[in-house]
């Protein structure tokens, strides 16, 4: 119904917006060439004249591409359906795309010593914001004339629950959508409706309201079971005469489930998923940890060559330590880590885990004497966690996840705890940015679970870009 017509606003605005992002460049190119000409010698001086060809800075696409996309993720996935109404919160959203974008090619063309006009950047980014910031004013004006004066769908609200002006109201508020609600169907007695609630007749006078109203649409609203007897006795007439029917989903007792049809054949199916089900979102992720796996690798060759033979030097037993871990849904996997204690430690944690510095049944100690001195610095640095990516381009972690645990810890989850393992394990999460091992268990726990509810792929970059000082300033490392 209304989610629907502004998912479709929301796609519209995205396609302009990349349309926007397109047509910047080749603009902000002439705009930079242009005003060498028109504002004379003086400013000649102030702006080298010469600028490579077009084709030498294409790669702006690359950076600011992939920026609007993860924001369009991001706010049509956890922002309010009609968050595209709010002029402000549209120019925020605009300003701070713009703000990541600048910082982007700024650190690509440091990292990569590419030679960057400042001044075409600028173009660039002026341009980019006057055509993003113009599509939503065209667009919120033709909307609310549109909306409001051609193209309305008549709705009836049924129901017998005090909520039916609530939801009578919010209909009402999206009129720029072409909603009006022209009246109410209820079956309470007169003294215990809403004062004013314009009421057409009750459930038994159904079929006369259709025959005559114009009614485009019937919203069916309760929070009791006994309330689907209504829906089945409105919902064959309206079937019958090709008039869309809406039930709500009060009846079903969920708190954080995202509601979603689904089909086996021909039998529909109401699904309720406590986990994210972004199917394009999810196939990004998977693509990007493969890519995040392959260059963690390459990079920590170095460390690979070093580190051994360090480990060699100063203790006995394996470079590399393997301990099996619980992944998704308990899924059981081998992780690998470069071995931070002498060999054996697992034997003796009986004599020392009653030392245990955190609640729950994790064990953690600030002065672990399993812990060889070479181990200890690999651990305060994360240097110890770097074959992990290995796990990652496996498919058993992912960049960003809760910390894999181990099935003796699982074992003692609680419920609400065991939801931790409906996504992959990753390398890093919002418990290793908020202070790691000074976090106590439950919170930790709780931090995983709104990992896990508020999901997206900006999230995801949002935690990467954190986790590198936390790592670099070896934050809550033991």
């Amino acid at each position: 119904m209304i989610r629907i017509k502004e998912k479709n606003r929301a796609y519209f605005l995205l396609g302009c917006d990349v349309a926007a992002a397109l047509a910047a460049l080749p603009l902000g190119y002439e705009l930079r060439m242009k005003t060498l000409q028109w504002m004379g010698d003086y400013v000649q001086a102030l702006l080298h004249p010469l600028l490579y060809s077009l084709r030498d800075y294409i790669w702006f696409y690359l950076v600011s591409l992939p920026v609007i996309l993860l924001f369009f993720s991001y706010n049509s996935r956890w922002k309010p359906v009609h968050q595209w109404r709010d002029l402000p919160e549209q120019l925020l959203i605009v300003l701070e795309q713009l703000a990541v974008i600048a910082f982007t090619i700024g650190f690509t063309s440091f990292m990569f010593k590419l030679d960057v006009s400042r001044s075409l950047i600028m173009a660039y980014l002026a341009i980019l914001f006057l055509v993003m910031l113009t599509v939503r004013l065209g667009m919120l004006a033709f909307f609310r004339i549109h909306g409001t004066r051609n193209g309305q769908r008549h709705v009836i609200v049924v129901g017998n629950d005090e909520k039916i002006v609530e939801i009578g109201g919010k209909i009402a508020s999206y009129a720029e959508l072409g909603f009006a609600v022209i009246g109410y169907v209820t079956d309470l007695p007169v003294g215990e409706r809403p004062a004013g609630l314009p009421v057409l007749g009750s459930t038994d006078d159904f079929q006369r309201i259709l025959e005559q109203e114009v009614v485009d649409e019937v919203v069916c609203i309760g929070s009791e079971k006994k309330d689907l007897e209504i829906f089945e006795k409105i919902a064959p007439l309206c079937e019958e005469q090709g008039i869309v029917t809406r039930l709500s989903l009060g009846f079903f007792p969920h708190a954080i489930s995202r509601t979603s049809l689904d089909f086996i054949d021909d039998q529909p199916f109401l699904a309720f998923s406590p986990v994210p089900q972004q199917v394009l979102g999810l196939m990004v992720k998977r693509f990007l940890d493969i890519l995040g796996g392959i260059a963690g690798l390459i990079l920590s060759l170095p460390f690979f060559i070093v580190v051994p033979l360090l480990i060699k030097l100063t203790s006995r037993g394996p470079v590399v330590y393997r301990q099996v871990r619980c992944g998704l849904y308990g899924r059981r996997f081998t992780m690998y880590k470069f071995r931070s204690m002498v060999d054996g430690a697992e034997d003796i944690l009986w004599e020392i885990k009653h030392l245990s510095e955190m609640t729950g049944p994790v064990f953690k100690m600030r002065h672990d004497p399993r812990v060889t001195p070479l181990g200890r610095f690999m651990r305060k640095t994360s240097i110890d966690e770097l074959p992990q990516f290995y796990n990652v381009l496996r498919g058993d972690m992912s960049l960003v996840g809760p910390r894999a645990p181990l099935p003796e810890e699982v074992s003692e989850y609680t419920r609400w705890q065991r939801r931790r393992l409906s996504v992959k394990p990753g390398l890093t999460c919002l418990w290793q940015i908020a202070g790691r091992n000074e976090i106590d268990f439950h919170e930790w726990m709780k931090l995983d679970l709104k990992y896990i509810d508020n999901w997206s792929l900006w999230l995801d970059l949002k935690i990467l870009l954190l986790t590198v000082p936390t790592v670099l300033l070896c934050r809550g490392a033991r």
